[in-house]
């Protein structure tokens, strides 16, 4: 299992024939360029108050991808909460980890936020405790502690990462390995922000319509889902496709450029 401190690994020595020399240096700029590319994939996602409802806590649209989810509590009882997806077939990769400052390495394992991880079923797992293990992350020139880490077969659907505190602290949460760009769904008011799901919802306002302006496909269209919009293309980069003329007030049509919404009608 490749974990955050294994991607920050340290160069080729390098031998003193000149074939091996040749052949170090290469193996040295290969692993200078996969460290920066695993240092800029591995994406901050900071949980701010809004995420102690989970309905509108963020969204990790792939869950294989990797993100680093952060978690400040400033008393006991704070909850947190974020969510990720996973296909069929994937395989799901968790860390539990606490940053190495002087209130958190003193804290005892008791005291440590209770991580508890739900499954697209609704089962609930807590995430023990389980090692206190240091590593020092030269990128963002930190240390951290990893208290807990899984790997197993995922289940297809939305996971639900709750964090709930019982003192002021601070939790990092790891997901997923892959060292790639990835799409993070928000939830609340204004541009690229998915709308937060009204109860009975029957007509779609243009303004909660319009904050899929902006955002990739992937997001829109998860988006659309929670909200139990119905949702069509009316448009793919110049294209029209043949639609109904037929208006539905519970219905989101879309125009799409590069893989980016860029108009939207309710109808």
């Amino acid at each position: 299992m490749q974990t955050i401190a294994s991607r920050f690994s340290a160069k080729a020595p390098i031998r003193t024939s000149r074939l091996s020399l040749v052949v170090a240096v290469l193996v040295s700029l290969i692993a200078s360029l996969s460290f920066a590319s695993s240092a800029t994939a591995h994406q901050p996602v900071l949980l701010t108050a809004s995420a102690s409802n989970s309905e509108k806590s963020p969204i990790l649209l792939d869950g294989t991808v990797s993100f680093a989810v952060y978690a400040t509590m400033k008393k006991s009882k704070e909850v947190r909460h974020f969510r990720f997806n996973h296909k069929a077939g994937d395989r799901l990769d968790l860390q539990y980890l606490i940053p190495d400052d002087l209130i958190m390495k003193k804290m005892t394992t008791r005291n440590l936020p209770q991580v508890v991880l739900i499954d697209p079923n609704g089962k609930k797992e807590e995430i023990k405790p389980k090692e206190r293990t240091y590593f020092f992350e030269p990128y963002g020139g930190k240390g951290y502690f990893y208290i807990s880490r899984i790997s197993t077969p995922a289940t297809a659907g939305t996971y639900t990462v709750a964090i709930t505190s019982k003192r002021a602290s601070s939790v990092v949460i790891a997901v997923g390995i892959k060292e790639i760009p990835g799409d993070v769904l928000a939830f609340g008011s204004g541009s690229e922000r998915c709308p937060v799901k009204i109860s009975g919802e029957v007509e779609i306002s243009p303004t909660r319509a319009g904050q899929l302006v902006g955002m990739s496909e992937e997001e829109a269209k998860l988006c659309a889902s929670i909200n139990g919009w119905s949702y069509r293309i009316g448009k793919r980069d110049g294209q029209d496709f043949a639609v109904t003329m037929d208006f539905r007030s519970d219905r989101v049509t879309v125009s799409i450029l590069s893989g980016v919404i860029t108009e939207i009608n309710v109808g």
